[in-house]
């Protein structure tokens, strides 16, 4: 189904501010913008979401990359392949309304946590746990990024953005070769990408000019408030499918 001049302009509008919000936070187009790209077009999830968080991921990275840390990006990355494999399992034996309960109240709890007055820093272990987290949920739920946000939520902003943006593009890109290998994305899901990717590439480029007053002190708490809204849209989600 191809789109209408409307829809392509609100698809566009949706990834060029989930495409700023990535570029000045580190994550935060999937959690923007897809619920409502998959209202406009069905097919618009997981494939060119994906698609787009891949291409901007590198520009976010390369933007940021004296705060790339290899060690850090080599153990979340180690991490999250077990996590997929694990969801993919255990989605073949739970309800997908109980997984999203669950991981979501478990999103909520890790943001209650981070407000004690104590400094999480992402040491390898913890990496590794962030990553399978961040694996496991973003196979089980499309939402994978609050687990490694919140691990990076005291770090400087070029270090959170270049080493969110490392794990997203090493991410997305195996997923969609996965996708690919699969049969889940061809010739319409490309279609659909290359129609948004400009919006998305525009919404970046604006992204660079709110660096300053991001890293202000602000990255923080506009991270948590991400978490809390991924994490109770997981929940809504799961609660809607038992209607």
């Amino acid at each position: 189904m191809p789109l209408t001049p409307l829809e392509l302009f609100l698809a566009s509008l949706l990834v060029a501010t989930g495409s700023l919000l990535q570029g000045a936070l580190g994550f935060g187009l999937a959690i923007f913008a897809a619920p409502l790209l998959f209202l406009i077009h069905p097919a618009f999830i997981p494939g060119p979401v994906l698609f787009v968080a891949m291409i901007i991921s590198v520009i976010i990275l390369w933007r940021n990359r004296a705060g790339l840390a290899i060690g850090e990006l080599g153990a979340a990355v180690v991490g999250r392949m077990p996590g997929m494999v694990a969801a993919f399992g255990l989605l073949a034996v739970a309800a997908q309304w109980l997984l999203s309960l669950v991981l979501g109240a478990a999103v909520l709890l890790g943001v209650l946590a981070s407000l004690l007055p104590v400094a999480i820093t992402p040491t390898r272990n913890r990496l590794l746990f962030a990553g399978f987290l961040s694996g496991f949920m973003g196979t089980a739920t499309s939402v994978g990024g609050p687990p490694m946000a919140l691990l990076y939520q005291h770090a400087r902003g070029p270090h959170i953005r270049a080493n969110l943006g490392g794990y997203f593009l090493v991410g997305s890109a195996v997923s969609l070769l996965g996708m690919v290998v699969l049969g889940y994305f061809g010739r319409e899901e490309l279609m659909l990408a290359l129609a948004v990717t400009p919006a998305g590439l525009a919404g970046l480029m604006v992204s660079g000019f709110l660096y300053n007053w991001v890293d202000a002190g602000r990255i923080r708490p506009i991270l948590l408030a991400l978490c809390t809204l991924s994490a109770l849209a997981v929940i809504g989600d799961g609660l809607l499918s038992l209607l």
